[in-house]
């Protein structure tokens, strides 16, 4: 299982999100390989699994014109599966929507890239930013400087209701976990009207009524009991009358070892 994770963790930092499910399939043939030829010492299995990296960070310095979308985004590969929270001037962000915090626990014998964009609308003066990365005990940070541009501190009902147009904010791009866990795989969304989310399994069809797999109302797709059947790319589709956003998850269910 901490090879498996070795090699997913090659490919997740080497790998960008247009990845195809041709190169996924490349990567599992070498991680069903390399679980034959698991040579690391038991004892030193736990260490060797627990890693944090910030892959994608934010700019130092961003200048900002109020009622514009400016996006911030961190993109994080740990394990166990890392959870992403943005603080602004050292306040957790709650101001615009309290889910602009990625708040899902990962097993601990996950492996997850996960991508958190926060969006900013409204800018005072200057703003600093900060995203904070948690995998188990670890912790990783970056920081941005968001200054305004126009010295406005009034809003326009417009920007008051930004974005208009669906945007998800947290997704896993890929997921390892252990065969026979329970998992739940991120799509937070903002927009305006509230985006609807529609979920496809590995195969392509709708997740509607399914005895294993169900879609929370916050946009979550929670499935029981992980197989390997459901090895695949799991798709989230955020939409709205102002147009609809596409992303993709990578699942690959691991070998206890």
């Amino acid at each position: 299982m901490y090879l498996v994770l070795l090699f997913a963790t090659t490919a997740l930092l080497g790998g960008g999100r247009s990845a195809n499910v041709n190169k996924h399939m490349r990567l599992l043939s070498e991680l069903d390989n390399s679980i034959e030829h698991n040579v690391v010492p038991q004892k030193q299995q736990p260490g060797a699994r627990r890693f944090l990296t910030i892959t994608q960070r934010p700019l130092a310095t961003y200048a900002h014109n109020s009622g514009e979308v400016l996006e911030l985004t961190c993109d994080a590969v740990g394990a166990p599966a890392p959870s992403v929270h943005w603080f602004k001037n050292d306040a957790p962000v709650y101001e615009y929507d309290v889910e602009s915090n990625e708040l899902i626990d990962g097993n601990p014998s996950s492996l997850a890239r996960v991508i958190s964009t926060l969006l900013v609308t409204r800018t005072r003066g200057q703003d600093v930013y900060t995203c904070l990365v948690t995998a188990g005990s670890k912790t990783a940070r970056a920081t941005t400087l968001v200054y305004s541009t126009d010295g406005s501190t009034l809003l326009s009902e417009r920007a008051k209701l930004y974005p208009l147009e669906p945007r998800i904010v947290v997704t896993y791009e890929m997921y390892v976990d252990t065969i026979g866990n329970n998992i739940v795989l991120p799509c937070r969304v903002k927009g305006h009207p509230k985006p609807h989310v529609t979920w496809r399994d590995n195969k392509g069809v709708v997740i509607r009524k399914d005895s294993r797999m169900k879609v929370l109302r916050s946009g979550e797709l929670v499935i029981s009991s992980l197989r390997w059947g459901d090895m695949g790319e799991f798709s989230c589709q955020a939409t709205n009358v102002f147009g609809s956003q596409l992303a993709k998850t990578f699942v690959y269910p691991a070998k206890a070892g």
